[in-house]
């Protein structure tokens, strides 16, 4: 079983979302395409639009989530987060052989 980015990508995305929303309820995400324009929207678990982005391509979507996402966290928020620790890795160390 190796590292998947795919997984890794939503389970980022999501705790973006969570972030922004304040709280870790169910979400469902719309994906809406039209030849390269994309259309993601972030849906309540009650069917009330969150969030809607647009984009030309992946990465320009992407973009555009992230911003948007960054310009919902409030102030007092931001700070929270500054506060609180971050998980440190344990050290490595490699096997010879």
């Amino acid at each position: 079983m190796g590292f998947e980015l795919e997984s890794l990508y939503q389970a980022m995305t999501f705790a973006l979302i969570d972030l922004v929303a304040g709280n870790e309820q169910e979400r469902c995400v719309d994906v809406g395409t039209r030849g390269d324009a994309a259309r993601i929207r972030v849906l309540e678990s009650t069917g009330e639009v969150m969030m809607t982005v647009y984009g030309t391509g992946s990465s320009e979507v992407g973009e555009q989530l992230v911003l948007s996402c960054l310009k919902r966290i409030s102030v007092q928020r931001l700070g929270e987060l500054h506060k609180a620790p971050l998980k440190k890795a344990a050290p490595l160390t490699l096997a010879k052989g």
